[in-house]
């Protein structure tokens, strides 16, 4: 709905600059929509660097401005121009409770088979636009999706350089996923690329007034002391290079923001250098 005229002022829709979406159907029929920030100019000779994010229609919109914006300054932030790819659904909701379930969460035909989709399907048909580097390919998400960042780190190492695990849900199915870490801990010496996991203080504790049932929820399921305690974890093991970013004052849901912003920084720490080098 377009706002009401007043005083013969006229509106017009507000776009992203180089941004475009797609619908994509998956080769198992599942479809998606695919959200694209290709930069202006040429790419490096090796392609350039891309961040992929789960949730597309949530995260694209302020990673796809904060890449841009970091971009423009790269004396200042060390980035350089990349490739930004929303990963969400026809619907176009921010999140989609169902669909998100089956993609995100690591169950039999799940996560496993979303990654597939991901780097056999989406990559290659996003690189028929733009050239993208192997080398440089980054996976972040928030919630589900951060917990989906960590099945694909343990379970497929090497797939990406790297991954941002925003406010991961650890909790879920009684912290199955710490299985999947202690094996990748003890898999080999072999660096896995890097990884940053972040959260928001008032994630466990809430500043703001909640029901008591809630509170018992949020406990439980210890949003910040889970990832701290990852990060301690995996940054001891040797076996990947771990930051742990903790968000003051933000929750489960305004954290997004500012954990986007550092997901650039984090995951094209360096490209501005590869402009360089291509110039």
């Amino acid at each position: 709905m377009q706002p009401e005229s007043r005083a013969n002022l006229t509106f017009d829709p507000v776009t992203l600059p180089q941004a475009w979406q797609r619908d994509f159907e998956a080769r198992d029929g599942s479809r998606y929509r695919l959200l694209i920030s290709v930069p202006e100019g040429p790419a490096p000779a090796r392609g350039f660097p891309v961040l992929v994010l789960v949730d597309g229609h949530a995260l694209f919109p302020v990673a796809a401005t904060a890449a841009r914006l970091q971009a423009q300054r790269p004396e200042a932030t060390g980035v350089g121009p990349a490739v930004v790819i929303g990963i969400g659904y026809p619907d176009g909701r921010p999140f989609d409770a169902e669909r998100r379930q089956r993609d995100l969460l690591p169950v039999p035909d799940g996560a496993d088979r979303f990654l597939d989709t991901i780097v056999e399907e989406v990559l290659p048909a996003v690189a028929g636009i733009a050239p993208l580097d192997p080398c440089r390919r980054a996976l972040a998400g928030h919630s589900y999706g951060g917990l989906f960042v960590l099945h694909a780190l343990f379970a497929r190492p090497g797939l990406f350089e790297a991954h941002v695990a925003g406010s991961p849900s650890i909790w879920w199915q009684d912290h199955a996923i710490l299985a999947s870490e202690e094996a990748f801990r003890r898999g080999g010496l072999a660096p896995a690329g890097r990884l940053l996991i972040t959260v928001g203080s008032h994630e466990q504790a809430p500043i703001l007034a909640v029901t008591a049932q809630r509170a018992q929820r949020l406990a439980r399921a210890r949003m910040r002391d889970n990832a701290a305690e990852m990060a301690e974890r995996l940054a001891a093991s040797g076996r990947i290079a771990c930051d742990f970013t903790e968000f003051p004052g933000e929750n489960h849901v305004s954290v997004i923001l500012p954990m986007l912003s550092r997901s650039v920084a984090f995951a094209l720490a360096g490209t501005a250098q590869d402009k360089a080098t291509a110039a």
